[in-house]
């Protein structure tokens, strides 16, 4: 901008005052126009100067606009006195091109020279007060434009964090509801699985065990209700997660990618809340699985502790007996040789049938052995899996006791034969040796 020069010229004509007068005029009203223009401008909130520091901006671009903001509010508070010197300048200037149009006498001189005097003095001022006006101005702007510059380049280096950010938030959430989705669908298999449990067990259960039973398979109903609105919620989750990564990743439209994680934050704490209420149901449901698996469990415990307590005390017996007849068999062909000196055929043939019945005995012995000890076994397995299992094993529990009772059961009639043929051997066995010793 142009400063304002007066120089007191006297005795010159009108001409050459009226050609200053227009000059300065101009000028005055070009400034005029400028500051009113500025002052517009200035006049309009600036939002970024709200407290510049809080924003989340880098140190870089807060410093800029500091400056911004500082040299913008010192070019407002001049405008005032820019305003109030450009008045008294024209007003000044005129007052002396009226006044000194002509100077024809000593006192016009000396009032003109004091004019002049003030006219400069204004115009000194004024020009001070547009240097610091423009300084400001110039700060502000240039200011403003590093500010741009920083925060553009500022902003791709935040592009790729807030990507980097964004996709790790996204995939660990992913992650999150991809197993709680996983630990959702084995829960069902377990519930499945006790509900049919529960269904078949019913129809065997005593009256305590099946009130229990209709209030656990009433908890799995409700269950399996959560379970199912969870697995819906999960679906929905990892639906919205890829519609974040969507706009926020590979769109970076912010717009959209705000409502989608609030979206994402509303659905979460839905899931939350629900996933809650769910684990509390499913503690309270193994308390009545517990009760109930007790009190299923209960009647075929008691069968399969008393076919353990037989087994053991027949395979006492038996191993008493296979040892006695292996003696016998071991000693019948020095026995045979005995009877055959005596030269009694019938006496012969009758030990001869004795050693076969004992070796059929000591085959079938050892056969029993091995068929109570293996099923002393299987007891001992049952009573691991199904004394402290769950309660969808409570009817697989009570069919496989069943059967390892109805087995040893079955062999009942067996085992009282071999008896029968055993004792009768040891009767034949007193007899022929009474018969050989007379």
């Amino acid at each position: 901008m142009k400063k304002y020069l007066i120089l007191l010229i006297l005795f010159c004509s009108l001409t050459i005052y009226a050609d200053i007068y227009k000059d300065e005029a101009k000028k005055i009203a070009a400034d005029r126009k400028r500051v009113e223009e500025i002052e517009k401008k200035l006049a309009k909130d600036e939002k970024a100067c709200e407290n510049p520091s809080q924003n989340d901006l880098s140190r870089n671009v807060v410093t800029e606009l500091k400056l911004y903001c500082e040299s913008r509010e010192s070019a407002k508070s001049r405008i005032p006195e820019i305003k109030n010197l450009l008045t008294e300048y024209e007003s000044l200037l005129k007052n002396y091109l009226e006044e000194c149009k002509t100077v024809d006498t000593d006192d016009k001189y000396s009032k003109c020279e004091t004019l002049d005097s003030q006219v400069a003095t204004a115009a000194e001022k004024l020009n001070d007060e547009k240097e610091n006006f423009n300084s400001d101005i110039d700060t502000m702007e240039n200011a403003a434009e590093k500010a741009k510059d920083y925060n553009a380049r500022n902003n791709d280096e935040g592009k790729k964090d807030f990507i980097k950010t964004v996709s790790a938030n996204l995939n660990a959430k992913k992650e999150l509801v991809t197993s709680m989705q996983k630990g959702l669908d084995e829960d069902k298999k377990v519930f499945d699985r006790s509900k049919a449990g529960v269904n078949q067990s019913l129809k065997n259960d005593t009256p305590d065990s099946a009130k229990i039973g209709r209030e656990f398979l009433g908890g799995l109903n409700k269950i399996l209700l959560q379970n199912n609105n969870l697995r819906k919620i999960c679906a929905s989750m990892l639906k919205t997660i890829n519609e974040a990564k969507g706009v926020c990743v590979t769109k970076l439209n912010m717009e959209k990618c705000k409502a989608a994680e609030t979206k994402m934050e509303n659905l979460f704490n839905d899931g939350n809340s629900k996933l809650a209420a769910y684990k509390d149901e499913k503690v309270n449901l193994v308390a009545i699985e517990s009760d109930y698996h007790k009190a299923g469990m209960g009647n075929i415990l008691a069968k399969t502790e008393n076919a353990q307590r037989t087994m053991t005390n027949y395979l006492q017996g038996l191993k008493e007996q296979n040892t006695f007849l292996k003696q016998q068999i071991e000693f019948s062909p020095n026995n045979t040789e005995a009877v055959k000196q005596r030269n009694n055929k019938k006496l012969l043939d009758t030990y001869l049938k004795l050693v076969e019945t004992m070796k059929e005995l000591e085959k079938e012995s050892a056969e029993f052995i091995k068929f109570y000890e293996e099923y002393l076994s299987k007891i001992g397995s049952f009573n691991k899996t199904c004394v402290e299992g769950k309660s969808e094993f409570t009817a697989e529990c009570r069919i496989e006791g069943d059967k390892i009772v109805e087995s040893i059961n079955s062999n009942e009639p067996k085992i009282m034969k071999y008896g029968e043929r055993f004792n009768k051997l040891n009767k034949d066995l007193g007899e022929f040796f009474k018969k050989f010793n007379k």
